[in-house]
This record gives C-alpha cells, structure tokens and sequence, in this order.
C-alpha cells in the first residue's frame, strides 16, 4: 500500500512508532506537528471501486463487530433504531433548509443517491461515488430529476466541475474515507457558489465513547477509514482550505456522540 505525509500537514512520520489503534497491516499514525490522526498506508483509489468499496467493507464490519460483541451490537442497533424513529435526530434535512440555496446540489460519496432522491424540488442532485456498482444505480435514481452520478474518486470527481457550480456540497459520512481531504475541501471551495455552504459529517475521534471503549470504538473501520478528525482538527483543515465556519456549535460537537457535524461556506 502506499505510504502518505500527514495529510493536514504534510509532515512525514515514516519514523514515528504506530498507534495502539494500528491493525494488522494498517499503521495509523498520530502527527507529532499538528496532531492529526490518520491511516499511513491507505488503499489505492483503485483497489476503493472494486475490493474495498463501501458496500463491501461496511457488511464485513458489521458482520465482524456483531461476532466479537452480539449483545452491544443488538443495543446499538436498537437504539439506531429508536433515534430515526421517534426522536428524528438526523440533522442533514434541517441544515439543508437552513444552510443551502435553491440550486445544484452535490453529493461527495453519494453512494445510491439515497441522500439526493429525498431533496426538495427546488434543488437539483448530483452525486459523486467512487464504487461503479452504486454509482450505476445512483445515476438510474437521479435521472427523472435532471441530475446525475459521477463515477470518480472525489477529487477527481470534484476537479472536473466548472466554478462556482453548486450552491450546497453533502459529505455526510465521507470526508473520513478520503485520501486527499484538504485538496478536496479547497475544490469544494472553488466549485461553490459565493455564499454557499457544505455540510460534513464525521466521526469524532475526541468523543468520550473512543476515549472509553479505546480500540473497539465504532468509529474505527479498516482500511476504509483513513482519517480521525477532532473537532480542533477539522475546524483547521477546513479553515486551511479557504473556507469559513458558518456552524459548529457544542450541539454538533457533543462530547458523549460518535459523530459531529460542521457546516463551512465560501466567504461573501
């Protein structure tokens, strides 16, 4: 596999011992300059369509996690569960209506265009999603409203887009997955619109549940998983990028949850 610098830094930490949480052949690495955590040694974009694809990876993670703690996995997913249905906690529909302008919308790792098919009409989707398989349906899914699935990695998917072409960007489970995340959040700034916005979604290394259950925390996945964002981390990457933090209160940074969420705009 092959070996990266820091990618927040681009220190190179070849000589630094690994982390605890390294597995198996995967080495992850905490950057001694500006504390990044990340995966050194990450799949190659290729081996990601096919060998790793996400919908691979995610069923074999699961299968894994319920072998090695059956009963914590039937809590969580219970729990899953109750949080959709009767507290609708899911925060992406309420930051697009808040955040987003009528317009083209592009979703990073669309996966099927799940995400793009229950936005409202005033938007038109597209997705990029480096798996070919998802990236075939999501296009079928897409199709009746005007939009369409790129079958890319994300910085290629996104470099190929003119300026200033969309006015909300979606990395909703994503940013943790990609190689090169500072250069893709600098195209996110350039294909955004003057006032746009991007939400993203990731889970926060910082949490007091990692800092609890240490290696078997479920925001650890392998190799899938390349990058570990603190909050502090984050926000830094994203503000290196151009872009500015138009919300990323205590809510979405809460201690005691898995994940955070961080809304960045194109400054006016």
């Amino acid at each position: 596999m092959p070996r990266r610098p820091c990618p927040a830094c681009d220190r190179d930490n070849a000589d630094e011992p690994p982390s605890r949480y390294s597995r198996d052949d995967w080495q992850i690495k905490d950057c001694p300059d500006c504390d990044f955590v990340y995966l050194e040694n990450p799949p190659a974009y290729e081996a990601l369509k096919v060998e790793f694809a996400w919908e691979k990876t995610s069923e074999k993670e699961r299968v894994e996690r319920k072998a090695a703690e059956p009963a914590k996995q039937v809590v969580s997913d219970a729990a899953k569960t109750a949080r959709k249905r009767l507290l609708k906690r899911d925060k992406l529909p309420k930051l697009i209506a808040r955040h987003f302008q009528p317009g083209r919308v592009l979703d990073i790792g669309c996966a099927t265009g799940g995400i793009l098919k229950r936005l409202p009409p005033e938007f038109t989707p597209f997705g990029i999603e480096i798996s070919k398989k998802l990236a075939k349906k999501g296009n079928k899914n897409l199709a009746a409203r005007g939009g369409e699935v790129v079958h890319a990695d994300a910085l290629s998917g996104a470099s190929a887009f003119p300026d200033a072409h969309f006015t909300g960007i979606i990395m909703s489970a994503f940013l943790e997955h990609e190689v090169n995340p500072k250069p893709l959040l600098e195209q996110c700034r350039r294909i955004l619109t003057t006032g746009g916005a991007a939400i993203i979604k990731v889970p926060n290394y910082d949490s007091l549940l990692r800092h609890f259950r240490g290696a078997r925390w479920c925001g650890f996945r392998y190799p899938d998983h390349v990058n570990y964002f603190t909050p502090s981390t984050l926000a830094k990457m994203v503000l290196d990028a151009g872009l500015e933090i138009a919300r990323f209160g205590l809510p979405d940074r809460f201690p005691l949850s898995d994940n955070m969420w961080l809304v960045a705009g194109v400054p006016q």
